[in-house]
């Protein structure tokens, strides 16, 4: 079968945009049905709290996992890369739990800032000059989401580490996400704006059927009826759950790829990806 050596062995130019995005789509085409499969049990934990939470991302991970081994020509076995996978679970989730809080820490952090540095700008320049607080409030806003956009991209693997590695805990891989992907901040950004415009068409059709039926039982039952918003809900659930399975193991095997292209260049790991 021939192989597309992405890369040599040792240090290595980065994959490009395309490479891992192309590579992505390639290994979910491969294997759509076990990823999907997998994405879709995933949704349906998503509804049991903290234990379906912990499977929900274990899961996540496990996908991931076996990504990993696509693109390092060493495949695994659903089976096999689970059971490797789910004695982490409580790691997954509370390595979940403690980005979660990151993202909420900068945002409560970045919020006061903006804050003060509004009422600041206000009082010293809201009288002689509003054009020039109202400019330095619109430039923090800015930096804050710049800063916010590099922080999300720092910890976009979390999860490999811990499907992957060994030895390794929630919080340890949250610092090892932030080790990796140093430095690859500006790549990671466009592979997920490119990842973005890739699921666009299936978000945009999942936004138009769910309009498409808010309106048809707006006309049946009215807005104004109690049972409205129960029976949109349970029309537009089933629909929420496909599509976000569908969804899921596409970014899952970006991920995993994006981990390998890491460790490969920064520690010396072979990649080669198949061309089919």
């Amino acid at each position: 079968m021939p192989k597309k050596n992405l890369s040599s062995s040792g240090q290595t130019d980065p994959l490009s945009v395309g490479n891992v995005v192309s590579a992505s789509l390639r290994i979910y085409r491969d294997h759509f049905k076990s990823y999907f499969g997998l994405a879709l049990i995933a949704s349906l934990w998503l509804f049991v709290p903290i234990y379906g939470w912990a499977k929900y991302s274990a899961i996540l991970g496990l996908i991931s996992r076996l990504a990993f081994g696509e693109v390092r020509e060493k495949p695994e076995i659903v089976s096999d890369a689970r059971r490797e996978v789910n004695p982490r679970m409580w790691s997954f989730f509370g390595a979940g739990i403690l980005t979660v809080l990151i993202y909420f820490g900068v945002c409560l952090v970045g919020g006061i800032a903006m804050g003060i540095l509004a009422a600041g700008a206000g009082a010293i320049f809201g009288q002689n000059s509003p054009i020039v607080a109202v400019l330095l409030v619109v430039v923090a806003v800015i930096a804050f989401f710049i800063i916010y956009i590099r922080i999300i991209s720092r910890l976009l693997i979390v999860e490999l580490p811990l499907a992957i590695e060994n030895n390794i805990g929630a919080s340890s891989a949250i610092g090892r996400s932030w080790e990796l992907t140093k430095g690859s901040v500006g790549r990671i950004q466009w592979i997920v704006f490119v990842g973005i415009l890739v699921s666009l068409p299936i978000t945009i059709v999942v936004q138009i059927l769910a309009t498409i039926i808010q309106v048809f039982i707006s006309r049946v039952l009215g807005t104004e009826s109690g049972i409205y918003y129960l029976v949109y809900y349970l029309l537009t659930l089933p629909l929420s759950i496909g599509s976000s399975a569908l969804l899921t193991p596409f970014w899952q095997a970006m991920k995993g790829i994006i981990y390998y292209d890491l460790r490969s260049r920064k520690e010396g790991l072979g990649l080669q990806i198949r061309d089919r």
